[in-house]
């Protein structure tokens, strides 16, 4: 009984400290349709931010990405655009990719397939809108707080889209101190990582600081962040 119980428990730490490990080896490998990570032993890594735009604190985050030299994919919330209408062009025209979030911030695995698509559609419609005349490219979906299943995967392929998920994902939702996210990050961090951030009204600071100090720290030890797609694609 000892024996299981230690067992749990170093699951339960592994789990919470050293996830990217476990989506790796474990979660990628049972759901290959899932894009976790990149491939291969190129010490590159993928930028994504949730929930955007956060309003003011988008533009910063902008000049702060464009001062790094930072290539980002926003997984935008098509009703959040309300917040900073402009940002989709902005963020095309610095060279950032786009990807969909769906239309509000909740659960995506618990709609049903109409109001999915509806979501789905809707955010589509607004970002381009905001986006014109630069022209969006259509090929990430992030279901909201991160749940699947296989018929979204589905629904997903049917309109050419892949679902994203991440292999590095610091907990900043809950605010945890700073340098507990950089030392997360740098034990995390991994050949083809993507790594999960959040541009939202109560995070955008901590993010932007978060960035300050991690991307320097990444540089320092060999490994370049990359646009999404390029990370994504075997070819690259």
């Amino acid at each position: 009984m000892l024996v299981v119980l230690v067992l749990l428990l170093d699951l339960v730490v592994l789990g919470l400290l050293l996830p990217s490990l476990l989506i790796r080896f474990l979660l990628a490998p049972l759901h290959p349709q899932v894009l976790f990570c990149g491939r291969g032993p190129s010490k590159r890594l993928a930028l994504t931010l949730d929930d955007g735009p956060s309003g003011p604190g988008s533009e910063a985050l902008l000049e702060l990405l464009e001062e790094l030299q930072v290539p980002a994919t926003f997984f935008l919330i098509g009703s959040h655009l309300e917040r900073d209408p402009a940002f989709p062009l902005r963020a095309l025209q610095q060279g950032h990719e786009l990807g969909n979030h769906l239309w509000r911030d909740e659960p995506s695995a618990a709609l049903e397939e109409s109001s999915f698509h509806r979501q789905l559609r809707n955010t589509e419609r607004r970002v381009e809108r905001a986006a014109f005349p630069e022209p969006v490219t259509w090929r990430w979906c992030r279901p909201g707080q991160g749940w699947f299943h296989r018929r979204m995967l589905a629904w997903l392929a049917g309109r050419h889209y892949r679902l994203v998920l991440g292999s590095i994902f610091p907990w900043d939702t809950l605010k945890p101190p700073l340098w507990f996210v950089r030392w997360f990050v740098r034990c995390n961090a991994h050949p083809g990582g993507i790594l999960v951030l959040h541009d939202t009204p109560a995070l955008n600071a901590r993010t932007c600081r978060t960035l300050q100090r991690i991307v320097p720290d990444l540089r320092r030890r060999g490994y370049t962040f990359v646009p999404l797609a390029e990370l994504l694609d075997p070819g690259s």
